[in-house]
């Protein structure tokens, strides 16, 4: 049994949809079993020899204030605020823009952005009866193990509203996160591109859906 810690509840109902019954032993064929943990939950650190070996600073706590503790409080340094709450550590938020005309008189000139590349001309029907919500993350399933990450990278990324991707590699089966800046872009790509055919896949049309999470 283990337990994963994530930076909120939004993030750990998506993983528990996407991890949930994956083989991860091929040879015992054992599957993952994921829930998630209940309030008040603690963990049994070992027996003392005194009464106080069951200290109550010990209990992993899952919801709710906790105050009681013998040792004094550590001062509070609240975190950067720069840093991502999304995925793993790699992913930082971008710094603010650099203007490049803050030293000359020059009015800068007008940058557009570049139009979304378009989507792939090849298409299949797939079954999606059971989404969820709509949401600013996608959940994109029915990828082979042999689909290439950068394929995917190249189709969503220039996708308006694009904040970034996931993808979760287990035995024989392949699902990727996307993240948009709200409902509004990641609604447009569920529906221009659910069944689009990626190449390396294998595996027909991408099955595209909102996951679910903790209301």
């Amino acid at each position: 049994m283990g337990f994963a810690l994530f930076s909120s509840a939004h993030h750990a109902i998506a993983a528990k949809s996407a991890l949930q019954d994956l083989v991860f032993d091929a040879e015992t064929k054992t599957a993952l079993h994921t829930e998630m943990a209940k309030k008040n939950l603690f963990v049994k650190r070992g027996v003392g020899n005194d009464a106080n070996a069951m200290d109550q600073s010990k209990r992993l706590r899952t919801g709710g204030d906790y105050t009681h503790s013998p040792y004094a409080a550590p001062p509070y340094h609240p975190p950067p605020p720069a840093v991502s709450m999304w995925g793993t550590p790699g992913y930082i938020a971008a710094p603010p823009p650099y203007n490049h005309y803050a030293a000359y008189s020059v009015p800068p000139v007008a940058m557009t952005s570049p139009s979304p590349v378009p989507g792939p001309t090849a298409y299949a029907p797939v079954q999606n009866t059971k989404d969820n919500p709509p949401c600013n993350t996608l959940f994109i399933g029915n990828l082979g193990e042999t689909v290439i990450e950068e394929e995917l990278r190249s189709l969503f990324s220039v996708q308006p509203g694009y904040k970034q991707m996931k993808v979760l590699r287990q035995d024989r089966n392949t699902v990727c996160f996307i993240e948009f800046e709200d409902v509004n872009a990641a609604s447009a790509v569920h529906h221009n591109l659910q069944g689009a055919v990626i190449p390396s896949s294998g595996r027909g049309g991408m099955r595209i859906q909102y996951p679910l999470f903790a209301q």
